[in-house]
Parts: C-alpha cells; sequence; structure tokens
C-alpha cells in the first residue's frame, strides 16, 4: 500500500513543476524576440544605437542576474578577469577580438543564406553586423560591472566582519 502511494505522490510533483517547465522556454523565446525586435527597430530609425544599447542592456542583466545569483565566487572572479582582458583587447589598433568573431560569423551567416537561395544586400548585413557588435560590449560591460560591484559587495562583508 505505501509504495503505491509513493508512486501517487511521485505522479503529482511533475504536474506541479509543469508550469516551470512551459514558462521557461515561452521566457526564453521572449528573450529571442525582443532582441530581433530591437534589432530590426535599429536598423529602420534613423538612430540605431538606443536600440542595440537596450539589447545589450536586457541581456546584460540576465547574464548578470544568472552570474551572481548561481555562479561560485571562483567562477564570478574567473569571468570578471576573462571579461575585462575581453574589454582591453578592444583598445588595441588591429581590431577587437569581438570584431573578428562578429565579421567570421557575418561570413558564416552570408554563406548559409547564399546557400538557401536567400539574397540580401551586403549594407543590410553591416549593419547588423555593427548592431550586434553594439550589443555584445554593451552586454560585456554590464556583466562585468555587476560583477565587479558583486565582488566589491562581497570583500566589504568580509572586511566588516
Amino acid at each position: 500500500m505505501a509504495l503505491t502511494a509513493d508512486r501517487t505522490m511521485a505522479l503529482g510533483r511533475p504536474l506541479a513543476g509543469s508550469s516551470y517547465c512551459v514558462w521557461v522556454p515561452l521566457m526564453g523565446g521572449l528573450w529571442v524576440v525582443i532582441n530581433v525586435a530591437l534589432v530590426y527597430l535599429g536598423l529602420h530609425v534613423t538612430y540605431s544605437l538606443p536600440c542595440s544599447l537596450l539589447a545589450g542592456i536586457l541581456n546584460g542583466t540576465l547574464f548578470s542576474v544568472i552570474a551572481v545569483a548561481k555562479a561560485s565566487e571562483r567562477f564570478q572572479a574567473g569571468v570578471t578577469g576573462l571579461l575585462s582582458g575581453l574589454s582591453l583587447t578592444g583598445l588595441r589598433s588591429d581590431g577587437s577580438a569581438l570584431m573578428k568573431a562578429t565579421e567570421s560569423l557575418h561570413g558564416f551567416v552570408d554563406q548559409a543564406l547564399r546557400s538557401l537561395g536567400i539574397e540580401g544586400t551586403e549594407q543590410l548585413h553591416h549593419q547588423i553586423q555593427q548592431e550586434t557588435l553594439y550589443i555584445v560590449w554593451t552586454t560585456v560591460f554590464v556583466v562585468l560591472a555587476s560583477l565587479i560591484a558583486e565582488w566589491v559587495l562581497a570583500s566589504r562583508a568580509e572586511s566588516s566582519e
């Protein structure tokens, strides 16, 4: 009798958590749709930078919440160092690692779209590449700022003890 009750209780638990299983993919899809909508809006307004910055802030905030809430202190310190080094590569005169990565991604996506028979103007591709670069840089700086702020708060808490 207890075995049957345990099985019945086990079947009841996933049903209670099923709303979580539905909301997570929906929120992820909404996040992607918002990013695509902001890039699309940025392509059709005179000043695309505010749309890119808004998307970068949204992405950076999301990644920061995950990094600060779920990651260990060692991981946070490693990511802070990595992002600091990544932001310093942007100051070099030969171009940043992120710019080279977006150019490589642009070439790959361009080739994939051509193989599917989808043609587009190079000016449109360059605008999307530039907006993507702005979004990624804004995301990097928002995550870096939140991790540094978390590090400062943790060091202040340790020193006050």
